[in-house]
C-alpha cells in the first residue's frame, strides 16, 4: 500500500511537471490528482521538492536498468555507444520540463544531483570507447580524454540557459551532440570523391 500510495504521488508529479513545469505545480494539486489528501501526501514526503527528488531518482533507475542492459549485452561498441545514447534521449522527455521548470534555479541541489549523475553515466562510456578503439571500430583516442570531451559538451550544450537561446528541444541538443561526437563535422572520407588519398 505504501509503495502504492508513493507511485501514485510519483507519476501524479511527473504528469504535472511535464504539462506545467515544478515551480507551478502546488501540494494541492499534487495530492488532488494522486487522489489522496494533503495529509496523506506529507506522510509520504515531507515537501514538494522530496517528491522532484523521487521522480528524478526513479528516472535515474530506469535510465541504469536500460543502459546497464546496453553495456551487458553482445554488441560492437559503436552500436553500445548508439543504444546508450537512445536510452537518454528517450528520457529526455521526463528531463526536459524538469530542466526547463526552473529546476536548475529554484532547486540547485536536484539539479547538482542530476549533473553529477550524468557525468557518471558518461564516465562509465571510456570501457566503451576503448574497447571500440581496441577493435578498431573507433579511432584510436584516449578514453579518458574522449569522456571528459564529452562532459564539458553535455554541461555546455545540454543545459536550460544554451537550449532555450538556441531554439532546441532537449532531444533535439542530445541528437546534435552525440552525432557530431560520434561522426565529426567531415561530410566525407577527406580526398573521397577528388581522387585524393582516403583517411586512415
Amino acid at each position: 500500500m505504501q509503495t502504492d500510495i508513493r507511485e501514485r504521488v510519483l507519476n501524479a508529479m511527473e504528469e504535472l511537471v511535464r504539462v506545467r513545469g515544478p515551480a507551478a505545480v502546488t501540494t494541492d494539486e499534487l495530492a488532488a490528482r494522486a487522489g489522496i489528501s494533503k495529509r496523506t501526501l506529507y506522510r509520504y514526503f515531507r515537501n514538494k521538492e522530496a517528491v522532484l527528488e523521487g521522480v528524478i531518482r526513479r528516472l535515474m533507475a530506469r535510465i541504469e536498468a536500460r543502459t546497464e542492459d546496453v553495456l551487458q549485452a553482445e554488441l560492437p561498441p559503436g552500436e553500445k555507444l548508439r543504444g546508450i545514447v537512445r536510452v537518454i534521449v528517450e528520457h529526455a522527455r521526463v528531463l526536459e520540463p524538469l530542466a526547463f521548470g526552473n529546476l536548475p534555479r529554484m532547486y540547485p541541489r536536484l539539479w547538482a544531483m542530476v549533473d553529477e549523475y550524468r557525468a557518471e553515466r558518461i564516465g562509465r562510456l571510456a570501457d566503451v570507447i576503448a574497447r571500440g578503439g581496441a577493435s578498431g571500430d573507433f579511432r584510436p583516442v584516449h578514453p579518458q580524454v574522449a569522456v571528459a570531451a564529452v562532459i564539458a559538451a553535455v554541461r555546455a550544450v545540454l543545459n536550460p540557459a544554451f537550449i532555450m537561446r538556441h531554439g532546441l528541444s532537449l532531444p533535439q541538443a542530445f541528437d546534435e551532440l552525440f552525432g557530431l561526437f560520434l561522426y565529426g563535422l567531415l561530410a566525407r572520407t577527406p580526398g573521397a570523391g577528388n581522387g585524393g588519398p582516403r583517411g586512415g
